[in-house]
């Protein structure tokens, strides 16, 4: 959980905070940075599949101090941006340490221990993000405001390293099998959720119904929660809220997204990976729908509660699932593609907006109907056991 939480001020909930003031800081319009800061993560996370590649030869425990610093570092890059390439590249490194990086050596090492418990352990993980999202965007703001948003940066980059350094080098371990104990505190793997007897390799899990429909969630959780939180600040303000209350709505919608992270959880170790997804799609669909159409439902309360259940649970859902499918053997390869095509929807869905809100929330909602027929074909054939 603490190692979710380091990654914060890489995810887009942390650097959310930080655009408008540094567009206007160093002269750029708004639409300007998040082209930036889409090329960055785009670019950023393809070391995910090397990475991966690093996790399944040696394990979690030889590439946490690495992956610490290295947010800590690219933390320090954004510090010193000071035109448009300083800036794309300091997007650039700060995605790829904390997301292509940190967060898949952190989840790695929850699917080498758990498999009977994995979706509800994944799901306390987890709540590093949805307490990132709590805790970051409130304690930068002010110093942003007051001392501007480069000290605020290296006050990330001081606090990643105080926290998460230790706690890596104290409690990351590979597998459970090398120090003598045993997947699950000792109980046998049970019910829906129960991996394979064999792990499926790449070009094995590409050949499969799931492989597409995580790519789908993935791209759909990473995408639209990117875009809309990119955006949100904008789109209240246009539907007449103020900046205060705009930031106000982060908190609530992750408070949600920590209620859903940990109840699905629980439902995916009960029912399987694949019911839930769809679960999080519906509340995805009535999100978008919401914004478009009543954003100051419930002054918003609606719109916001909504995107953050539907974070938590998909997130859940793709980091408990792929294991469920395809196994642990290759499973650092095939997270790290899969985290490839995920974040290029994360770098692709602000984009959208670039050609118009409507448009945008149009081709969300196209993708979250592509995906939903998806998990019910795969459901199906699933159920024939074929």
């Amino acid at each position: 959980m603490i190692g979710v939480f380091a990654t914060t001020p890489g995810q887009t909930v942390g650097v959310s905070a930080f655009i408008d003031p540094i567009a206007a800081d160093l002269g750029l319009n708004r639409a300007h940075v998040l082209v930036l800061y889409s090329l960055g993560t785009f670019l950023g996370i393809l070391m995910a599949p090397f990475i991966g590649k690093l996790v399944d030869r040696f394990g979690p425990r030889p590439l946490i101090a690495p992956a610490v610093v290295a947010v800590a570092a690219a933390c320090g890059v954004m510090s010193l941006a000071h035109d448009t390439w300083s800036l794309g590249l300091g997007f650039l490194v700060l995605r790829a340490a904390a997301i292509a990086g940190l967060s898949l050596v952190t989840m790695q090492m929850v699917n080498l221990w758990f498999d009977r418990f994995r979706g509800r352990v994944t799901a306390l993980a987890m709540m590093g993000l949805a307490l990132g999202g709590l805790v970051i965007p409130p304690l930068v703001e002010p110093i942003i405001q007051d001392q501007g948003w480069r000290t605020a940066y290296l006050a990330l980059a001081a606090g990643v390293l105080a926290v998460m350094l230790p706690v890596g080098l104290a409690f990351y371990r590979n597998r459970p099998e090398e120090t003598g104990a045993a997947r699950d505190f000792g109980r046998a793997s049970a019910g829906s959720g129960a991996m394979p007897a064999v792990g499926l390799t790449l070009a094995e899990s590409m050949r499969t119904n799931a492989f597409w429909y995580f790519s789908a969630l993935t791209v759909l959780s990473n995408g639209v929660g990117t875009a809309l939180m990119l955006d949100h600040v904008r789109a209240m303000a246009e539907a007449g809220l103020a900046r205060d209350n705009a930031i106000g709505l982060l908190g609530a919608m992750t408070t949600t997204q920590a209620i859903a992270t940990l109840c699905s959880g629980a439902l995916i170790d009960r029912f399987g990976a694949r019911p839930i997804g769809l679960l999080g799609l519906c509340l995805l669909g009535f999100s978008v729908t919401c914004l478009w159409t009543s954003p100051t439902l419930a002054g918003g309360l609606a719109y916001a509660m909504t995107l953050g259940a539907m974070i938590g649970t998909l997130q859940i859902v793709y980091s408990a699932g792929l294991a469920e499918s395809f196994g642990l053997k290759y499973l650092g390869t095939i997270r790290g593609t899969l985290f490839v095509i995920g974040v290029s929807g994360a770098a692709a869905g602000p984009l959208a907006f670039l050609w118009s809100p409507a448009a945008a929330y149009s081709i969300f909602l196209g993708i979250t109907v592509v995906a939903a027929t998806l998990g019910l074909v795969g459901m199906q054939v699933r159920a024939r056991g074929t």
